[in-house]
């Protein structure tokens, strides 16, 4: 049968009357129907298969077809498309489904930008939670790709995350150059044994989930792009795949399920349960994730290898040689750092309510020069060979190792490492003037609004525990650039806390 009479008030199988065309490619079109007996919307797809394929193969098709819907129907997850029916009509098989008011990651991805590592955490989480019920109900899904992946609209659906198509559009083991969705034509999200003609198994999709991941966090398939389908399949097949640049924490989980030896590569349940943690944070509820909605709040992508630090592994600090003059008292700086803060103190530190209006958002980024600030003593310049007034007992323990500015650097890098992602650690670095000022509970609920925050080059110099920086914070979508001036305190270990961060 062709679909030459196939349109809006065509009645499948005599019960599930075509409303409108929601999508669709060559391997069949997607419809909006109402289901006529029980009343309700859903999606139905008529599967087809390309022109000249022979008869046996086709026969065979449909019945692997109808076989597999059936499977697909007994299973039921909140992250996955429901296959209400397998219904026949003019001799080709035609799968009703779930109807979800929504848009596809791909479509989020080209129209709207890049998702945060956490948001991209808790998505993968939910599919990979879901691809384990579908696995273990038999179904390998054969075509995990953003376009595949459903997020709701509307009040009720507002970021419910669903997969859809579970693989049974096509034969099991034909690899196809022609696959609808983001790059189409291209087998951007195939792993490499699919490439080279083996059997789709769990391992592929867990290829293929992580290739969702990478795109949903670099822009791009970790293939690449290209409009020529066999370059890109013997990519592929090469399992040639570029390194993540914006990854995070989620980059180790990532390039395993890149592996190219689907033995080696994380099982479903893995991924799920690494990702689960990684979105819940230290001390998290992975329940929750599991079960939570996710509004996306995508940023623009960024140009390729940006330098950016969302969310690495916290840096160590590094030995530095120190400077040979001796280390200042580090009282005259917290005096001053707490005088900043209690000027500040009816609206609190800037943790607690950072100023939302633009002017304190356009510092040039170029002014990355060590602050000089009020909180160090200013020499007297007339004479330079003037001995220092006996005022200046800072000068007074010669004994003490000099703090170098590579210290300060990696102490703030290795704070700022753990933001947004797990503030209940990085508090745990703060120092006496940030903590009075703001308690636990207040600084979690800060950080908690953001979806990403990266930190820029430090500037810092030798002997001083003040630095400045460029810190960009992504929030609901909207990026904000500021210049922070920050001022560290020694713990009592001998760490390195932040005690002050305020724009500066």
């Amino acid at each position: 049968m062709t679909s030459a009479g196939i349109g809006p008030g065509y009645r499948v199988a005599g019960r599930y009357r075509l409303l409108s065309r929601l999508g669709g490619g060559g391997m069949g079109a997607v419809w909006l129907a109402t289901d006529e007996r029980l009343g309700r919307e859903v999606a139905v797809k008529q599967v087809v298969l390309p022109p000249g394929v022979e008869p046996a193969v086709a026969a065979e098709h449909r019945a692997r077809t109808m076989r597999e819907g059936r499977i697909a129907a007994r299973v039921s997850h909140p992250h996955a498309i429901s296959v209400y029916d397998v219904a026949e009509d003019g001799g080709q098989p035609w799968l009703v489904m779930e109807h979800l008011p929504s848009r596809s990651l791909a479509d989020v991805l080209s129209a709207d930008g890049v998702l945060p590592v956490q948001q991209v955490a808790q998505i993968g989480a939910q599919l990979a939670d879901a691809l384990v019920a579908t696995h273990a109900a038999g179904i390998v899904h054969r075509d995990v790709k953003p376009g595949n992946v459903l997020v709701g609209q509307g009040a009720r659906l507002e970021g419910l995350v669903k997969i859809t198509d579970f693989g049974i559009s096509h034969a099991q083991g034909d690899v196809r150059l022609t696959q609808t969705g983001m790059l189409t034509g291209t087998p951007a999200f195939l792993s490499p044994e699919v490439a080279r003609g083996q059997e789709p198994g769990p391992a592929g999709d867990v290829f293929s989930l992580g290739a969702t991941l990478y795109t949903c966090l670099e822009g791009d398939p970790p293939f690449g792009s290209s409009g020529n389908s066999l370059e890109m399949l013997h990519r592929a097949a090469a399992g040639d795949v570029r390194p993540p640049q914006r990854s995070g924490a989620l980059t180790a989980t990532i390039e395993r399920m890149l592996g190219t030896d689907p033995a080696a590569r994380p099982t479903m349940a893995q991924v799920r349960d690494e990702l689960a943690g990684l979105a819940a944070g230290r001390g998290g509820d992975v329940t929750a994730v599991l079960t939570a909605r996710t509004p996306l709040q995508t940023v623009p992508a960024p140009p390729r290898a940006p330098t950016r630090t969302d969310l690495p592994a916290p840096p160590r600090r590094t030995a530095v040689a120190p400077a040979p003059a001796p280390r200042r008292s580090h009282g005259g700086l917290v005096a001053a750092g707490l005088v900043l803060v209690l000027l500040l103190v009816a609206g609190g530190v800037f943790l607690v309510t950072r100023p939302d209006d633009a002017s304190t958002t356009t510092a040039d980024p170029t002014t990355s020069a060590p602050a000089t600030s009020a909180a160090q003593p200013v020499a007297p310049t007339e004479d330079p060979t003037t001995e220092a007034a006996p005022t200046t007992e800072a000068t007074t323990e010669p004994t003490e190792d000099v703090v170098t500015a590579a210290e300060v650097a990696t102490a703030i890098q290795g704070y700022y490492a753990l933001l947004p992602g797990d503030p209940q650690t990085a508090y745990g670095l703060t120092g006496p003037t940030l903590q009075e000022a703001s308690s636990r509970g207040d600084y979690t609920s800060f950080w908690n609004r953001f979806d990403d925050v990266v930190l820029g080059p430090v500037s810092a110099t030798d002997g001083s525990l003040e630095a400045t920086g460029q810190v960009t914070f992504v929030e609901d979508g909207e990026e904000q650039v500021e210049q922070h001036r920050f001022v560290l305190v020694e713990g009592a270990d001998g760490a390195l806390l932040m005690d002050v961060d305020v724009i500066a």
